[in-house]
């Protein structure tokens, strides 16, 4: 009859298990925090863009109606903030969208990540602390970016589409306010993941409650309800400056003509 030969350390015990090393993340916010650039921005730029100059006028018109709603929601109500805004791409095609996000996002976006931004990312995933972005910016433009940062995981604003186009309605959850800090717990609960030992950036006081849920959150380049959220419950606070290479934003890029954000484009159906 055999019997296991079970080895011992050197004072006479079983030598302890090793652990693997806990799962940790760092949850990103984009504009603002990442980017020295706003969601405004980037609808404007993809309206101006998508289709001939009958149809641009059109989009930009729309969007320039809904200005005094903007101001409103901006003030009261990031979720409704989003909601307004998207209602302007009712009736984009799906295909010119993520076309344009990715033109965006290689022509302008990536120019404005703060560079001290793309250090820390890289300085986190070098400690074992994989990055996942948690944006309201539309998942057309964050696709293209975390490819770019090598980020696997990331949640957007999503369109609801019908044949092909837009809506202009919002696919759930919406990516604002509490749902960040509801989709980080939901994600952390997937990935065995604490949320206490997991870090948060964010910009806005709308982000207040997605950094509270998280156990190392920092205010980045802070609005001043943020900042003063911040000083109170201890947390820290940095500041990052734009790249000194960043594209200049000419006219917000209206005058945008190139061969490329014109072929294949259709508008409106």
């Amino acid at each position: 009859m055999s019997v296991p030969n079970h080895k011992k350390s050197s004072n006479g015990h079983a030598p302890k298990a090793i652990k693997a090393p806990k799962r940790r993340a760092a949850f990103y916010d984009l504009d603002g925090t990442l980017v020295d650039l706003n969601l405004v921005h980037a609808a404007i730029f993809t309206l101006a863009n998508v289709g001939e100059w009958s149809g641009r006028v059109s989009y930009l018109l729309g969007f320039a109606a809904r200005i005094p709603r903007l101001y409103v929601a901006e003030q009261r109500d990031r979720r409704l903030l989003n909601t307004v805004l998207f209602e302007a791409f009712k009736g984009v095609s799906r295909d010119r969208l993520f076309s344009l996000g990715e033109e965006y996002c290689d022509r302008i976006l990536i120019s404005h990540l703060f560079p001290r931004a793309v250090e820390l990312i890289e300085a986190k995933r070098e400690a074992g602390i994989e990055p996942v972005l948690v944006t309201g910016s539309p998942d057309f433009i964050v696709a293209p970016l975390a490819r770019h940062l090598g980020i696997a995981e990331f949640a957007a604003n999503r369109f609801v589409f019908s044949r092909g186009r837009a809506t202009g309605r919002l696919a759930e959850p919406v990516m604002a306010g509490d749902e960040k800090a509801v989709w980080c717990a939901d994600y952390a609960a997937s990935h065995d993941l604490d949320l206490t030992d997991c870090w948060g950036y964010a910009d806005s006081h709308y982000d207040t409650s997605f950094l509270a849920a998280l156990g190392h959150p920092v205010a980045v380049n802070p609005d001043r309800r943020l900042r003063a959220a911040a000083l109170s419950r201890q947390w820290p606070v940095i500041h990052f400056e734009p790249a000194a290479n960043a594209e200049p934003l000419h006219d917000l890029e209206l005058n945008h003509d190139s061969e490329e954000s014109t072929r294949g484009s259709d508008g409106a159906a």
